[in-house]
């Protein structure tokens, strides 16, 4: 369903409510997803003696584990808020709000590639140092072991979870959405002025 909003200077001006409803879901979706395990370390414990083995997890969201990461959020929530935003303000400036939509779709879009660059900058497996082991004299000097370090990511292929994937398919969805109402946006408004 759509809403035909009259302008009395500019005309008919079209709103896709359902569009824009489900921008802003994916928005908060995305903010609340930003709070699911983005990275975790397991590791296990041989007790000396007895040989009992413990296993142990830690996990982190994406504000605690990469400034990256934490980047693409924000820029994924600012282009969905600002996005859904233009609606608001059709009818006081027709011709802004078209505008605004590609500078959002494009900061979505920024956001994605940011998440994605930043997954391919975590060392994998196979490289040398891969799994990332803290050092001796990073322990003496406040990390322990199996504490996750901030912007200090290791072994993507087994490390990054399930928080991250899931954010990088709602991202995607987000700037295909913001795509579709704008090439619908605009079919509709030469539609408009042919007709």
């Amino acid at each position: 369903m759509r809403f035909l909003v009259r302008h009395p200077l500019y005309g008919p001006l079209l709103r896709s409510p359902w569009l824009e409803r489900s921008i802003a879901a994916l928005g908060m979706l995305l903010l609340a997803d930003s709070f699911l395990p983005w990275y975790g370390w397991s590791w296990t414990v041989s007790r000396y003696g007895s040989g009992q083995q413990t296993h142990h997890v830690n996990t982190a969201t994406a504000w605690h584990s990469s400034s990256a990461w934490s980047l693409a959020v924000l820029l994924g929530v600012v282009a969905a808020i600002g996005y859904v935003t233009c609606g608001v303000y059709a009818n006081r400036w027709p011709t802004l709000p078209a505008r605004l939509r590609w500078l959002f779709l494009l900061t979505g879009t920024t956001g994605l590639l940011v998440a994605t660059v930043s997954w391919l900058a975590i060392p994998s497996v196979d490289t040398p140092g891969g799994y990332g082991f803290v050092p001796a004299d990073e322990i003496a000097g406040g990390v322990r072991l199996g504490d996750i370090v901030r912007d200090h990511l290791s072994a993507r292929e087994v490390n990054v979870a399930w928080g991250f994937y899931l954010a990088v398919f709602i991202m995607m969805a987000l700037v295909l959405l913001m795509l579709l109402d704008i090439v619908r946006r605009a079919d509709r408004h030469a539609a408009a002025i042919a007709g």
